[in-house]
């Protein structure tokens, strides 16, 4: 993994400078998902799915589960603003939205087969609206829609890929398979 993620420093909400492959994705299970809060069309409508998977993950969220929303515009994303986003769609701890140079957020974006090339050319805001899942430590990644049944994707982070090649030794410890209600 670190071989092929970059690991540029980004910002998160709250200021913080974190490394995106030491500090945000290694050996973690992940949703990873690009955004910008002067969007006002899929954007709040992905978060809003997101931070239903949120609230069916609970307090896994932060711990063995992370989600990150980073911002494809730097220029106008600050923390501050960011903050404000996460602050409107009540996003709970475990989740971070981040902004970063223009240049290693492309990068990021290149890295997770997220840039459409001759769409993502500077003058557009429209970006790819895939979610990334992956669990870091096993190799095994996967794109998703983020508007899909938050029950299903929260199952894919909670239970495949946190059981994806793991020892059958270690097969009594699965987390619980979250279903919806019936």
């Amino acid at each position: 993994g670190a071989d092929y993620f970059p690991n540029p420093t980004l910002l998160t909400q709250d200021g913080q400078q974190v490394r995106f492959f030491d500090d945000l994705i290694k050996d973690k299970v992940v949703a990873i998902n690009f955004i910008f809060t002067g969007c006002g069309d899929s954007c709040p409508v992905e978060t809003a799915r997101l931070r239903q998977v949120q609230k069916l993950l609970g307090d896994r969220v932060g711990k063995d589960i992370f989600i990150y929303s980073i911002s494809i515009d730097p220029y106008n994303d600050t923390p501050a603003t960011l903050k404000r986003y996460a602050q409107k769609f009540a996003i709970a701890p475990g989740w971070t939205l981040l902004t970063g140079a223009a240049a290693d957020i492309e990068q990021l974006r290149r890295s997770l087969g997220l840039y459409i090339d001759g769409l993502d050319n500077g003058r557009s805001k429209d970006h790819n609206l895939s979610l990334i899942m992956g669990n870091q430590a096993t190799g095994r990644w996967m794109k998703a829609s983020p508007f899909e049944s938050p029950y299903i994707l929260a199952d894919r982070l909670a239970n495949s890929l946190h059981n994806w090649k793991q020892p059958a030794a270690s097969a009594s410890s699965e987390a619980p398979v979250i279903r919806p209600p019936s």
